[in-house]
């Protein structure tokens, strides 16, 4: 699974080398290639989060979004995107406008549902087979159950 996570990733940035070594000769055709896939892999980086904040509608509980990462991520996005504006570069403001934007609605619901409930532990398949009874708990029935066939 992580093999098919990090080899697109790797011909990616491979592709985007070559292409800016060979294909283009001029700095500012480079600049607007490498620029342009950073851009859009920031924009994917900042958009990824999206995954934990429908789980955390979802249950009302933010345990699936840590706090620390969705403040530093909201702080990082948003020194980046003042530092793109004053230094005029687009391909580092850019990004940065989807970032402040989703760290701001990360950290609105984590100070939503800081309080929520935690989720409950699924069941595993012993559970289940054994009607919901944990399978280190022994129910006064089985024990009764028990008993009663050690006598018979």
């Amino acid at each position: 699974m992580t093999l098919l996570m990090v080899v697109p990733v790797v011909v990616l940035f491979t592709l985007t080398a070559l292409v800016s070594r060979f294909v283009l000769h001029d700095h500012h055709h480079r600049k607007v290639l490498v620029g342009s896939v950073g851009l859009v892999a920031s924009m994917s980086m900042y958009s990824s989060p999206l995954v934990a904040v429908r789980q955390v509608i979802k249950t009302k509980s933010v345990e699936y979004m840590p706090f620390y990462l969705s403040f530093f991520s909201f702080a990082a996005s948003t020194l980046w995107l003042f530092y793109g504006l004053l230094g005029r570069d687009l391909f580092l403001a850019a990004p940065n406008f989807i970032g402040s934007p989703m760290g701001i609605l990360q950290l609105a619901l984590y100070f939503i549902y800081r309080n929520g409930t935690k989720s409950q532990e699924q069941p595993s398949k012993m559970d289940v087979e054994n009607n919901g009874v944990k399978a280190n708990q022994v129910s006064d029935k089985k024990i009764w159950n028990l008993t009663q066939s050690a006598c018979i």
